[in-house]
């Protein structure tokens, strides 16, 4: 044997190792598989057991409770009778059956409720099945544990129990007595007997729930075999009414089955896992050499697939530059859409969209640091005569000129943007005070008193400066827009080439407002208002589809005052919602007036204010009244809302609500705010108004025919009625024709006219009329 190779001597020797680990394994594993299942035998019956403890628990305090509340059904039947006596009534069965009937309900295990007047059974509820205890006396008892317990109840004067016990007509129960006292003299008994049984099953005794359990009171066998008492059961013991009843439990055949089955499955499972392990042992050690002949081919395909990845990684960093290089271009594309999106085209500057954003942060900023800034807003003054001599390529160079210079003066911080047409604004953060403004502002007066050249010829164009504080003349940006532009045209008006600063006066005077205002207190009841009405014409038929209502002030000693006047000192005193409701009220009952006098109906708009919209769920109510009030059948009013009161929203909800009710919604002024296309898809809008102010630039300025074609594109898409508002020339209508606008309204037909008139009108020509 010593002379056979060494591969013979491997053959021999390799299988007798492997049957030694193999065996080796099987014996440590095995034993760790028999140490775990007996482990897990113990676990489940431990749970089992704590289980089964748990539940026994669950039902003895359910089991008290049950007994205790049926027990203290004697107080209430004391309490009745105590009450009844009290009152003077004599106590009758038919009374004592009803006040049985509803004090039992539905109460299960109470086999019935008895009075026992000087101790004899009297009074009996339900009767039928129980006739066998009327006349017991108590007192008298064959049984002499009854007896006992009638003497110590009259004795105690409290509550007494006796039982568990077998009753007189049969079946196991308990009885709760109580002696009752009229006046300090023994009356007799109240008693309320008990079924055990039922009792036993309203404590969840009866069920199964996978234990066997047992219930005894002293020495007495309740429910259940009395040996599970005797073996290592799960107890449980509780107190009622001075009686101590005990419960016992353990886990049932099924559960215990389940746990044995269990512990076998593991086993098996177990033993399986021992043989796949030996079967994979086997497996991995007669198979190293193909192992390793794999390995060598695994790390030469790896060895390729490297290759190929690096090969990949090369494309992937030309693709990165690529991609680089494409990102660089989208950034210049970004920057250029940028400057497209925020600068003036003809100035570079930038523009009104850019300004109004800066004009926003620069607001929240200062605010927030408790700040002032001053907002300057310049017109250039006679550049429509630049234009309209020199054209227009002149009139851009202008403002280019104008650009540079105001440029070259203001520092990195301060904001100069030009707005449109000739106006331009300038923000100055951080004024310290009221001389600092004035000086800067003088400045850009200053650059303009040097001649600007075009075409070699030198030009004197001036400057007209408004100028309005942060916060002390606004504290929103439309509101220092506003105060800026009067202060502009105010300097306009003292002759030009100079700043104003503004003040109330520019608004109106401060006496003037005062006067107003309690002129106004008193317009609504001396009925000094008027409402007039606008014809709203539809351009392909040229009849009259609807009326815009609109508010006049006969003054009695100063005569027609303006509504632009009045309308803003009511808004701001609090006046237009009782204006407002008395517009709508006039127009509902004038409307339905017309009808009942045989008037083709039309459409009459009313415009609310945004105080009135403030109002919510009360102006919905409001509207809804003065309809059902008139008589005028929604379809035949129109509300119209501006721009920023129905972007808003909490407004949504009430738009919504006003339009289901057929209630047409129109917006006011389109255009002139921050209009978002975004909300007006989604608001429950039927009209749009262009404001009189695009309308005016028809023929003479582009951009207006631009934004006006625009709303009329928009509108069609998105199925809305387009009204024109202002026309006041044949050239106006044309073009309004020639692009599809559906209707207009302006004084090219009709101005605003008194109800009577309005009525001839629509007698001749209304939305019926030939």
């Amino acid at each position: 044997m010593h002379g056979w190779p060494k591969a013979s001597q491997a053959r021999f020797t390799h299988p007798r190792k492997i049957r030694l680990i193999l065996l080796v394994v099987t014996l440590v594993v095995g034993v760790c598989f028999w140490w775990i299942t007996d482990a897990y035998n113990h676990m489940l019956r431990k749970e089992v057991r704590q289980e089964t403890s748990a539940m026994l628990n669950t039902h003895a305090a359910s089991l008290k409770l049950t007994l205790e509340r049926r027990l203290l059904l004697a107080d209430g039947l004391k309490a009745y009778v105590n009450a009844t006596l009290a009152e003077g009534r004599t106590l009758d069965q038919a009374c004592f059956d009803t006040f049985a009937g509803s004090f039992i309900g539905s109460t299960t295990g109470v086999r019935y409720l008895a009075m026992y007047p000087d101790g004899i059974a009297k009074f009996i509820y339900p009767l039928g099945s129980n006739e066998s205890v009327l006349g017991m006396n108590l007192f008298a008892s064959p049984d002499p544990a009854i007896r006992q317990n009638a003497d110590q109840t009259k004795a105690s004067g409290g509550p007494s129990v006796l039982g568990p016990m077998t009753l007189k007509n049969g079946g196991l129960g308990m009885i709760s007595r109580q002696a009752v006292f009229d006046e300090g003299r023994f009356w007799g008994f109240v008693s309320v007997v008990l079924d055990i049984p039922p009792m036993l099953g309203d404590a969840g005794l009866a069920g199964d729930g996978g234990i066997d359990m047992a219930v005894r009171a002293g020495d007495r066998q309740i429910f259940g075999r009395s040996d599970l008492f005797a073996d290592s059961s799960v107890h449980a013991a509780i107190e009622v009414a001075g009686s101590r009843w005990e419960l016992a439990a353990r886990p049932g055949k099924a559960k215990l089955n389940a746990i044995d089955a269990r512990v076998r499955i593991t086993a098996l499972s177990g033993l399986l896992v021992l043989v796949l392990l030996n079967y994979l042992l086997y497996v991995l050690l007669t198979k190293r050499q193909n192992l390793q002949r794999m390995v060598k081919d695994r790390t030469v395909h790896l060895t390729e697939a490297n290759q190929r990845l690096e090969a990949t990684y090369g494309a992937l960093i030309a693709t990165e530059d690529e991609l680089r290089q494409q990102n660089t271009l989208l950034e210049h594309s970004e920057r250029k859409l940028r400057q497209v999106a925020y600068r003036d085209a003809v100035t570079g500057l930038y523009n009104r969209t850019y300004f109004q954003e800066r004009l926003e942060e620069t607001i929240a900023l200062a605010r927030s640091q408790g700040q002032s800034f001053a907002l300057l807003f310049l017109d250039l003054d006679q550049f429509k005569l630049i234009n309209d001599t020199l054209g227009h390529a002149c009139g851009d160079l202008l403002l280019q000129e104008v650009g540079c210079r105001l440029s070259g003066l203001l520092h990195e911080d301060e904001l100069f943007s030009r707005i449109g047409g000739d106006e331009f604004t300038i923000i100055l953060p951080a004024i310290a005070d009221a001389a600092q403004l004035q000086e800067a502002a003088q400045q850009v007066v200053d650059l303009f008193q040097q001649p600007f050249v075009l075409n070699d010829i030198d030009y004197f164009v001036t400057a007209s400066i408004g100028v309005t504080l942060f916060p002390d003349h606004g504290d929103d940006a439309a509101q220092l827009m506003k105060y800026a532009d009067a202060a502009m045209y105010r300097a306009k008006e003292e002759g030009k080439n100079n700043f104003r600063l503004y003040d109330d006066s520019l608004i109106a005077n401060a006496d003037e407002k005062i006067y107003i205002k309690n002129s106004l207190r008193r317009a609504l009841d001396n009925g000094e208002f008027e409402v007039h009405y606008q014809p709203q014409i539809e351009i392909e038929s040229k009849r009259i589809v609807g009326l815009e209502a609109l508010i006049r002030w006969n003054h009695p000693k100063r005569g027609s005052i303006p509504p632009s006047l009045f309308i803003p000192i009511a808004e701001e005193s609090g006046l237009m919602e009782p204006i407002g409701e008395w517009v709508l009220r006039s127009v509902c009952h004038q409307n339905k007036a017309w009808q009942d006098a045989g008037l083709p109906p039309v459409r009459t708009a009313v415009n609310l204010s945004a105080r009135q919209f403030g109002q919510r769920n009360r102006l919905s109510d409001q509207i809804k009244g003065i309809l059902a009030e008139s008589g005028l059948d929604p379809a035949y009013l129109e509300l119209e809302i501006t721009e920023n009161t129905a972007m808003r929203d909490d407004n949504s909800l009430t738009l919504q609500e006003l339009r289901n009710l057929a209630i047409t919604i129109s917006i006011d002024d389109f255009g002139t705010h921050y209009s978002s296309l975004n909300y007006l898809k989604r608001l429950p809008v039927d009209k749009i108004k262009i404001d009189r102010s695009f309308v005016n630039g028809i023929r003479k300025e582009p951009k207006d025919e631009a934004i006006i074609l625009a709303m009329l594109l928009m509108a069609s898409h998105l199925n809305l009625t387009i009204v024109a508002e202002g026309v006041e020339t044949q050239e106006q209508l044309d073009f309004l024709q020639d692009n599809r606008c559906n209707d207009i309204q302006g004084y090219l037909y009709y101005p605003p006219q008194p109800a009577a008139a309005m009525a001839r009108i629509l007698r001749e020509h209304g939305p019926n009329a030939a």
